[in-house]
């Protein structure tokens, strides 16, 4: 008997990890590994989790190694401009929260720029040194902006490069949530290469083309998907003792743009119940206090489908 055919999926470290590991727990999925372990067990017969850096991902679907996987924006086209993939494609943006991809200097080094104009007019024709992850972006950016540049792959750590004294960079092109690890080692951001870079879903074009292993992966992405845009949302529920109070209630609720559930209680009144973004909580419960609520009270919720 021949054995299903498997999926296998590349799963993210670094930043990744969690928020991805997190969500597919929360969606059902148990997963395990050991402390040196790469492959990761989960409890889906046709599915195989294999943990390897983003960086790389780009390239082992481009080859067939693998069906999918999760990186970033910035990755993809970084190997998108190296190598010209004819074999990758994005499936899904995930809604995690997005990074940017900066330049930044050192403040020491650098104590007057503030912009690429300002480095510019201060560097002239000089050769600079660019450190990045992402060296085909930074040598596009150089050319575009008239440096004379050197761009290197500091192979991590970026930040490290622009740290006096001696320093290796004059500048980074460099991933950054809030910007505190810059702040931290004295960097100041100069210019923004990318607002923002969403994480991604890739697979390989001729994984897709097998309808078995298409419907596992955006089976995968959906639960994903739910799981992390209910992250802020809550299940907001009240009783409404009194059924003169009762359409008044309704009436905004639906005005607001909710579809609330209407239950009765067995001593008269209702009970409504709506899902709502946790930071309207606090705008909400005063309103509907005013309007004859009573017991109102949130829980934390996951929301499948539309």
């Amino acid at each position: 008997m021949m054995e299903s055919k498997k999926v296998k999926v590349y799963f993210p470290d670094g930043h990744l990890e969690k928020p991805i590991w997190n969500a597919l727990v929360t969606a059902g999925y148990r997963l395990g590994k050991t402390e040196r372990g790469y492959l990761i067990d989960v409890d889906h017969p046709k599915l195989v989790f294999k943990q390897v850096r983003p960086q790389i991902m780009p390239f082992y679907i481009e080859m067939g190694k693998g069906d999918g996987g999760i990186t970033g924006e910035d990755i993809l086209q970084n190997w998108m401009l190296k190598s010209n993939l004819k074999n990758v494609e994005v499936l899904e943006e995930l809604p995690l929260r997005p990074t940017k991809l900066v330049v930044a200097i050192s403040e020491e080094i650098y104590p007057d720029v503030y912009t690429i104009a300002d480095l510019k007019e201060r560097v002239g024709d000089k050769q600079v040194f660019i450190a990045s992850e992402f060296p085909e972006i930074a040598k596009m950016y150089a050319e575009k902006h008239g440096l004379n540049a050197v761009v290197f792959d500091p192979i991590g750590k970026t930040e490290a490069s622009l740290l006096p004294p001696m320093p290796e960079a004059d500048l980074i092109i460099e991933v950054t949530e809030f910007g505190t690890t810059l702040k931290e080692n004295m960097c100041r951001i100069i210019d923004v290469v990318m607002d923002k870079v969403h994480s991604v879903f890739i697979v390989n074009k001729e994984s897709l083309k097998d309808g078995e292993k298409k419907q596992i992966m955006e089976n995968l992405v959906t639960d994903l998907k739910e799981v992390i845009e209910s992250r802020n949302l809550v299940s907001f529920y009240f009783n409404v003792p009194d059924e003169n109070d009762l359409k008044k209630i309704i009436d905004y609720l639906t005005e607001k743009g909710f579809d609330p559930t209407i239950s009765p209680l067995a001593k008269g009144g209702a009970a409504v119940h709506i899902i709502v973004d946790k930071s309207r909580v606090k705008f909400l419960k005063p309103i509907v206090r005013s309007m004859g609520a009573k017991r109102i009270a949130t829980s934390p919720v996951i929301t499948f489908g539309d």
